[in-house]
């Protein structure tokens, strides 16, 4: 397999030794690559890439405008790293992390690194990093590292150079997870043999580390994990990590501050807060004292900090030990602040801000890569030798004009590694970033790490959002591989809990959602199905008369077009048609319509991941992916076929939600969510439908009940022809059925029900409101409901079915306000029906 692989010129080989020989930690590895085979890897891995695929595993784009997510690049050789060299790297990675903890307690309270000229003054009072609100924040145990990431390149020689510090939201160790499972997973042999060591024991400190934080404030310290939100750059890792440890998932606007504690809004009120591992920059926690225009933060968290009433990882400010323009100085800060030398080297690196450094980086300007002194992730290095003369130029000058805004690196020949392309071994820059936790006793590097790669031979980027790849990073264990489980020994006591209060209002809102979103794309899709089987079939009696009225309620349910856009002749109108109905499916830019609502389901899915299944993900991903990529230039049976994969998904999904998650409180706002849809559009569907007699009733009764999906149950029933009375009790009235309005309006009470039940507070309006409803729609004579007044409508019935829809929507409103607000209750509502409605009577119009 490596008869043809050649290292990259001037690179260290990580695989090969200087005679070309396999270094003999990689052998094992490599041994059973080869009993695989090229055909054997690839079909594994393609089986894995779909994997990655389904499991939602993406990062996001700063700068791309259209806020995609990009699937994750994985390649499937790790790196390989021998026990004795990691011994090694591991000891330089703790002083590392040691020191920088050392200098932010130092600069965030006596600052005698600046008083003693240690550092320029410049590097902290000019620092944007350089936080003054937090300058009071004593973090437990003076500890403002919980998690640190080093960057890490190997230079020619074979010696391992810093190139970067991660300390503000050190990014990476999910995915260097997520990397490993799948590896591992993909190729279990391998794994088994090559003797790996694990990574679970780095997490499992991490979480004994944050639940030691609390310190004496209880023993059962509740932590969460603060996200900016779905449109984070490493999102997907924040409700890995999340899931993966057990905490929840949390963005600014869950959290409140009240009396200098932090509290996480829940249904059942506000609960404590006492740890928060945050994953968002420090001057978007708290609008009130670093960031008055972040709408992400948490308003007052500072001030809860600095009274130490919780405990933040990182601890706020922290952002500023990843100052690139501290990198020339470590070695200084480490000699100063523990009497030691580096263990690890430093990329060359120098600070322009100082004359000297700042001539010798213009006089070789073609040897140095030029960043920003102050970390600014949109800002992309620049490597000088690739620029133009003008734009080298441009560079100097503006270099001049601020050096003390820039620093230049020496360019690092990166070290190759193979990875898998084309069905053989190639070879590819790579850097490798470590992490280090710090834990009760001292500290603690995760073995292994996030390998990145480049794209390309003769390319030096290697970041993933410039088009680079990753893999894992394997390191060799000594003896017999230490089993580590994130359960608690058993020795640990924990009562046994059923309750689910502990819900967040805003996770609690997005199911709700959810369930909504979910239901709107079914009933879209069973709409659509029965149009397009009418235009198909051959065999309709007396044609389809009844498809301009079907159009027209397809309309008025999703996109709600004007009339004059509307089908109201199919046989003269072909392409008209077809293109009407492609639009309500695919298109992108029609809001309301079928492409529209699944895709706000899996925009919403995605922000609970945590809360929901893999499976379920699985499934709603795959619809979300089929429907993206089904052309919309089709024919309409190519259509038809798609959506009845996708009704049978939905199904799936739904049946899935019910089995898979527990039925507590979040499972109760999900299917609340569904049945309030379901009902909101049944009535929606019968209103456009059955409201008007048509001439042709017939066929249009057949099409209510098919997309009612309740044809079966009809026929079984009744042989006879379908009658409007028959088919109002079993969509309107029949509780056994579990499409009719009442049954939904039945289950929403039994959820509202157990909603009040939770907060102890009664009957609600609400309550009172579904119970009404239900009793009121019981009680309908339908025989006068049926029947038409001097214009051929049917008017109390249309007034009953816009009352459902409406008061459906207001007990939405109720339930918002009342659980997922955090607002003062509404008053109790008088009766929300007038008798005359239900007694057959109605005042002219």
């Amino acid at each position: 397999m490596i008869d043809s692989f050649r290292p990259l010129p001037g690179a260290y080989p990580e695989m090969l030794s200087p005679d070309g020989s396999i270094r003999p930690h990689w052998q094992p590895m490599l041994q059973q690559l080869e009993s695989y085979g090229p055909q054997d890897i690839d079909i594994r891995w393609l089986r894995a890439q779909r994997m990655i695929r389904e499991n939602g595993v993406t990062y996001n784009v700063y700068d791309d405008n259209k806020g995609s997510s990009h699937p994750w690049m994985l390649d499937p050789v790790p790196l390989m790293i021998e026990p004795d060299e990691w011994d090694e790297l591991s000891a330089g990675l703790i002083q590392r992390m040691k020191v920088l903890n050392l200098a932010l307690t130092d600069l965030y309270s006596h600052q005698n690194l600046i008083k003693n000229n240690v550092l320029p003054s410049e590097l902290l009072f000019a620092n944007p990093n350089y936080l003054r609100p937090c300058f009071q924040i004593k973090p437990p145990r003076g500890q403002y590292l919980t998690l640190h990431a080093v960057d890490l390149a190997r230079t020619p020689s074979g010696k391992w150079s810093v190139v970067k510090d991660l300390s503000q939201t050190p990014p990476g160790a999910g995915y260097a997870l997520e990397n490993r499972l799948m590896v591992s997973r993909t190729f279990p042999t391998m794994y088994r043999i090559s003797r790996v060591e694990r990574l679970a024991s780095f997490f499992a400190s991490l979480r004994d580390t944050l639940e030691s934080l609390a310190g004496d404030w209880t023993n059962n310290p509740h932590i969460v994990v603060l996200t900016p939100g779905a449109h984070s750059s490493s999102y997907f890792e924040h409700a890995y990590i999340a899931r993966y440890l057990g905490f929840p998932l949390v963005l600014g606007n869950d959290l409140t501050v009240r009396g200098n504690e932090v509290f996480l809004k829940t249904l059942a009120g506000l609960r404590k807060v006492d740890v928060i591992l945050r994953r968002q920059a420090d001057t978007l926690c708290d609008p009130l004292e670093l960031s008055g225009d972040s709408l992400l933060g948490v308003p007052g968290l500072v001030q809860a900090a600095i009274a130490g009433k919780v405990a933040i990882a990182n601890s706020l400010g922290s952002g500023l030990a990843e100052t690139p323009a501290l990198l020339p100085f470590f070695a200084t800060l480490c000699r100063n602040l523990t009497g030691e030398e580096p263990r690890l080297q430093t990329t060359p690196t120098f600070w322009c801000g100082q004359e000297k450094e700042c001539k010798q980086v213009l006089d070789q300007f073609d040897q140095w890569v030029i960043k920003r002194a102050f970390s600014d992730p949109r800002e992309k290095a620049v490597f000088v030798r690739s620029l133009s003369p003008a734009d080298r130029s441009i560079l100097a000058s503006q270099i001049k004009a601020a050096p003390q805004q820039y620093i230049a690196q020496e360019r690092v020949v990166l070290s190759s590694s193979p990875c898998w392309q084309d069905s053989k071994l190639v070879p590819r820059n790579i850097m490798l970033r470590a992490f280090i936790v710090a834990t009760r006793d001292g500290w603690k590097v995760m073995p292994g790490g996030l390998v990145r790669t480049s794209q390309q031979a003769d390319s030096p980027l290697v970041n993933i959002e410039q088009g680079g790849g990753s893999k894992d990073a394997w390191v060799q264990a000594r003896g017999v591989v230490e089993h580590v489980s994130l359960l608690p020994p058993d020795e640990y006591d924990i009562e046994p809990s059923r309750s689910d209060t502990n819900l967040s209002s805003r996770v609690a809102d997005n199911l709700l959602w959810l369930g909504r979103y979910v239901q709107r794309a079914d009933m879209d899709a069973r709409l659509l199905r029965t149009i397009l089987r009418w235009l198909t079939e051959e065999n309709r009696p007396n044609g389809s008369p009844e498809l301009p009225e079907l159009f027209r309620a397809l309309s008025k349910m999703t996109t709600d077009l004007p009339d004059s856009l509307l089908i109201t002749d199919v046989d003269n109108q072909i392409p008209e048609t077809k293109a009407f109905l492609l639009g309500i499916i695919f298109d992108p830019n029609l809001s309301g319509n079928l492409h529209s609502a699944l895709t706000s389901a899996c925009s919403i899915a995605s922000t609970v991941r945590e809360r929901i299944s893999i499976d379920t993900w699985h499934i709603l991903d795959r619809m979300n992916s089929e429907l993206q990529s089904a052309s919309g230039d089709g024919d309409l049976s190519d259509a038809l076929d798609m959506l009845d994969q996708l009704l049978m998904s939905l199904a799936a999904f739904s049946g899935l939600s019910s089995e898979s998650m527990t039925h507590g409180y979040g499972w109760r706002f999900m299917d609340m969510g569904f049945r309030m849809e379901r009902a909101v559009m049944s009535a929606q569907l019968l209103q456009e439908l059955l409201i008007k007699p048509f001439k042709y009733e017939a066929p249009m009764l057949d099409a209510i009940l098919e997309v009612a999906n309740s044809s079966m149950t009809y026929r079984s029933r009744y042989q006879s022809r379908v009658a409007p009375l028959p088919l109002l009790d079993l969509l309107l009235c029949d509780e056994s059925n579990p499409r009719s309005i009442t049954y939904q309006l039945v289950m929403i009470s039994q959820h509202i029900r157990a909603l009040s039940e939770m907060s102890g507070s009664g009957v609600q309006p609400e309550q009172s409101l579904t119970d009404e409803l239900v009793q009121r729609i019981k009680s309908c004579d339908l025989h006068t409901l049926i029947q038409t007044d001097a214009k051929g409508r049917r008017r109390l019935l249309n007034t009953l079915l816009g009352d459902i829809n409406r008061y459906v929507q207001e007990l939405s409103t109720l339930v918002t306000r009342r659980y997922l607000s955090h607002v003062d209750t509404t008053s109790k509502l008088t009766s929300a029906f007038g008798s005359e409605i239900w007694d057959g009577e109605e005042d002219e119009e």
